[in-house]
């Protein structure tokens, strides 16, 4: 799930998006191959308990069956986007380490990731918004934008006061208001 090549170019639903939401699964550590569950109804070619690797994960972290993920009965991998949350929490959090490094750095990865991964989901919509609305409702969604995107670049997205769900409410609801009128 998390394989691209290296000289690979962006997909084409990518290519609108600023670099920060591009996957960059070479600056990662498979964290979407180990944080979160599969099922196999989703996709995900069999189930897969959250916080346990796939069994398809090497150890520098690519995929075995990258290159027929869909024929191996992994469509959902093969579409699979984390928006460049595997990348900031392996390099901006985490410094380039790890999870196989210990438990302790193991849970705390895993759990960024979960919100790392909303609230990344949430500013590629957002970007996706802005070039859809007229300037003045572009500019709250630009707004938007910017505090999620603070939140992320100065970890306080991982303190425990920060509500993440919360978030992902109020941008749905505000994407909601702005798109559907």
């Amino acid at each position: 799930m998390n394989e691209q090549p290296m000289d690979a170019q962006p997909r084409n639903d990518t290519a609108h998006r600023s670099p920060q939401l591009q996957p960059d699964c070479a600056r990662c550590c498979g964290l979407c191959c180990v944080a979160p569950a599969f099922d196999a109804v989703q996709g995900f070619g069999y189930d897969k308990p959250a916080q346990v690797a796939c069994r398809h994960l090497r150890a520098d972290f690519r995929c075995v069956i990258h290159d027929e993920l869909a024929a191996r009965g992994f469509p959902a991998c093969a579409v699979f986007d984390c928006h460049g949350a595997g990348q900031r929490v392996t390099q901006q959090l985490f410094a380039g380490c790890s999870w196989t490094a210990s438990p302790q750095i193991a849970r705390r990865m895993f759990a960024a990731y979960g919100k790392y991964r909303v609230l990344h989901e949430l500013m590629a919509l957002l970007e996706t918004a802005i070039q859809r609305v007229p300037a003045g409702d572009a500019t709250r969604l630009q707004e938007r934008l910017r505090q999620i995107n603070s939140l992320c670049e100065s970890g306080a997205a991982l303190e425990a006061t920060v509500r993440v769900e919360l978030i992902r409410s109020n941008t749905l609801q505000l994407l909601r208001e702005l798109l559907v009128h």
